[in-house]
């Protein structure tokens, strides 16, 4: 387990935020809940992921999308695991660092810049690969399951976090409000899609989570944050874009209502 007395200053997290986002965040996560997660999941969600995926002091750990790192940083804490993140964007490895060091556990945990497509990593060199809301930036979810699977020893877990899609014949117009509040290119998938990329990819599928409620409790809490805070951001980030965004959460929101979205835990693990 983790070591007594480590603490994790979570405000490094929001030196690279601009004012108008760390307020924002402040509407968003309880006290304490606030990890820099770009997720629904709070602190207890990450707490059960360690505790279902047995994440120890023996378990050598990746994690695909790390962004600054919170969420690695909390569960290498947690767990005393071995973690590795994988971040294709320096300030957030930058950011992630100084967390980890910060909170005496820089010589558990790693972060590494690199595109996860092509990790610098050795074969089956981890226990377990886990990754947090960033699957939909992935065109190629096949090729990028392919280089999981490489870097896990056989039998370990796969598991990720993501946003499904349910986009029927008619839904261009919602397409097209969802990419251009989102401003970075996003490639959804179903959650029938991401099992059949899985299993062409070499997983078994061991369980799927669906979480609805709670993950529609924090869309509505980041629209109302977003709407209280919408001149602030403006200023920052300009008036058209701050309004798709806030057009963004309306129109997810009216999506999952729809019950064409949700979110899903979904684990699986390399075959022997």
């Amino acid at each position: 387990m983790a070591r007594q007395g480590v603490g994790i200053d979570y405000s490094e997290l929001h030196r690279i935020d601009s004012p108008a986002n760390r307020e924002l965040r402040k509407d968003l996560w309880p006290p304490g809940d606030d990890l820099g997660q770009h997720s629904f999941w709070r602190v207890k969600d990450f707490d059960f992921l360690v505790a279902r995926l047995g994440m120890s002091p023996e378990t050598r750990v990746l994690d695909v999308g790390s962004g600054t790192g919170g969420p690695a940083v909390h569960m290498a804490a947690r767990s005393g695991c071995r973690m590795t993140g994988v971040e294709v964007n320096d300030v957030g490895v930058g950011v992630a660092r100084r967390l980890a060091a910060g909170a005496g556990l820089e010589d558990r945990v790693a972060f590494i810049e690199a595109d996860a497509m092509h990790m610098p990593l050795q074969d089956a060199s981890f226990d377990i690969a886990i990754s947090m809301n960033v699957m939909n930036v992935f065109e190629d979810k096949v090729g990028l399951f392919r280089e999981v699977r490489r870097v896990l020893r056989p039998g370990g877990t796969w598991a990720f976090l993501s946003g499904t899609f349910d986009f029927a014949p008619g839904d261009e117009e919602i397409r097209e409000r969802l990419a251009r509040g989102y401003a970075i290119p996003q490639y959804t998938d179903t959650l029938a899609g991401y099992k059949a990329k899985l299993r062409e990819a070499g997983f078994v599928i061991d369980e799927v989570i669906e979480y609805i409620s709670e993950f529609r409790d924090t869309m509505q809490r980041w629209l109302e944050a977003w709407t209280r805070h919408r001149d602030a951001i403006a200023r920052e980030q300009g008036e058209e874009q701050t309004d798709y965004h806030i057009i963004y959460f309306t129109t997810y929101l009216a999506m999952i209502d729809a019950g064409k979205a949700s979110n899903h835990l979904v684990i699986a693990h390399r075959p022997e």
